[in-house]
């Protein structure tokens, strides 16, 4: 009797003819909500990897999970750490090694802990930043604006309530991030008329200047005094 030939069962679901790029645009019409795209994570070993490489975004709760979380994602180009109150220099250091040239957005709006030293390695590794917000970081003095100064591409920066930082610091900046198109210094008690002639003569670019509550007399036009 001839016995019956088995086919073996393919390993390869439909998906799997589908190129990434197309993975990709469904990932897209799932919306915000995180805990769908944890859904389509679980589905396969495939699907984990594919929706780690799509995930351009992070808004993490504890910076203590940052290693895992980066390694997890690591096509990140948007980092808030906002709910992360406690980031140190080597959080900083952990986001610069992990992301580099990557990363594009950092907001450090509500976390303290860091120093220029770990902006300064924030900096230099991750050379494509055009966003930086640190808003609160009352404690950041002169050299931390200095360090931010590295920052070539920089294009918008918060430094909201940054009481500490004065014109020799907004001049650093000035000098170094000449591609600003926006910049809020609000609260930032130290900075006055020459931090701010700096920033009118040197960021050609700038679009957007807050200014609020500053002790600045005199206001400049085209690097002019008006």
């Amino acid at each position: 009797m001839k016995k019956q030939k088995i086919v073996p069962e393919s390993n390869f679901g439909s998906f799997d003819l589908l190129s990434e790029e197309i993975v990709f645009l469904i990932l897209d019409f799932l919306g915000e909500n995180p805990f769908d795209k944890k859904s389509f994570s679980l589905v396969c070993r495939s699907f984990y990897a594919i929706e780690s490489r799509h995930r351009k975004s992070l808004k993490p709760l504890r910076s203590e999970h940052l290693t895992k979380v980066l390694n997890r994602y690591p096509c990140v180009s948007t980092l808030d750490l906002s709910l992360c109150p406690r980031v140190t220099d080597a959080s900083l250091g952990v986001i610069s090694g992990c992301c580099k040239e990557m990363l594009r957005s950092i907001n450090l709006s509500r976390s303290k802990f860091f120093s220029h030293v770990g902006l300064s390695n924030l900096v230099m590794n991750c050379g494509n930043l055009v966003e930086i917000d640190l808003s609160n970081a009352t404690e950041l003095k002169d050299l931390a604006a200095a360090a931010i100064a590295e920052a070539k591409n920089l294009e918008k920066l918060w430094l909201v309530r940054c009481k500490s930082i004065t014109d020799i610091g907004i001049g650093c900046i000035a000098v170094g991030c000449r591609k600003l198109r926006l910049l809020s210094l609000k609260w930032c008690l130290g900075v006055g008329d020459l931090g701010v002639g700096l920033i009118a003569v040197k960021c050609k670019e700038i679009r957007s200047l807050d200014l609020s509550f500053l002790p600045v007399i005199h206001l400049y036009r085209d690097g002019e005094l008006i």
